[in-house]
């Protein structure tokens, strides 16, 4: 695909942590995270499954792997930030991609709910678009934790994103699709297509 291409970019939308909450998966969790890292992933998002074996436990793997994983709406009571990075911009041939995460704020964050506090995804949405225009960014990638319908309306009701990767209950379309003026892709459930290479 790259000699066809060029300018590729990949990105994995979040939620590739086993399903099992047990430590006994920790090993799986931490050699899916190694195994992105060698496919030269550029972004990853965050969904609560990454969450399942505490807040500690994720930022010592991505500290370790260097993972760079992205999420503009979860919030870190105790440092007042976001637990991972809002956004990452990456060069790809002559495109600037900036690329940013959103998770549900409906879901139950396991073991980390009592340090993390998840903000409103529309509002921490408009934040990171504008930043991302701000600083350069001619193509913007969403990894949404969001579901089907509700990634489906946020590319609808805020300008600017021009890919998002939905995840989280959502359909396995090989194709994507255009949702306004977004392209718009959905990988399924249960580690089938999460990962997404995007050709720019």
């Amino acid at each position: 695909m790259k000699t066809q291409y060029g300018q590729l970019l990949t990105v994995d939308g979040g939620g590739f942590f086993p399903d099992e909450a047990d430590s006994l998966y920790r090993d799986k969790a931490w050699f899916l995270m190694d195994g992105m890292v060698l496919l030269g992933t550029d972004a990853a998002g965050l969904s609560e499954k990454e969450l399942k074996y505490g807040r500690g436990w994720l930022l010592a793997q991505l500290k370790r792997s260097r993972l760079p994983m992205v999420c503009a709406n979860v919030w870190d009571k105790a440092t007042k930030k976001t637990l991972v990075p809002q956004y990452r911009i990456v060069k790809k041939g002559t495109v600037t991609v900036g690329i940013f995460g959103l998770t549900s704020d409906k879901v139950d964050l396991g073991p980390a709910r009592d340090s993390l506090t998840v903000e409103d995804p529309m509002a921490a949405a408009k934040r990171a678009v504008a930043e991302l225009k701000k600083q350069g960014a001619t193509v913007i990638v969403l990894l949404s934790q969001l579901g089907k319908v509700e990634s489906e309306d946020m590319v609808t009701g805020i300008d600017g994103i021009d890919v998002v990767v939905a995840g989280r209950n959502v359909p396995m379309l090989q194709k994507g699709r255009m949702v306004k003026n977004t392209v718009a892709v959905y990988g399924g459930e249960r580690h089938r297509y999460r990962a997404a290479t995007i050709a720019l």
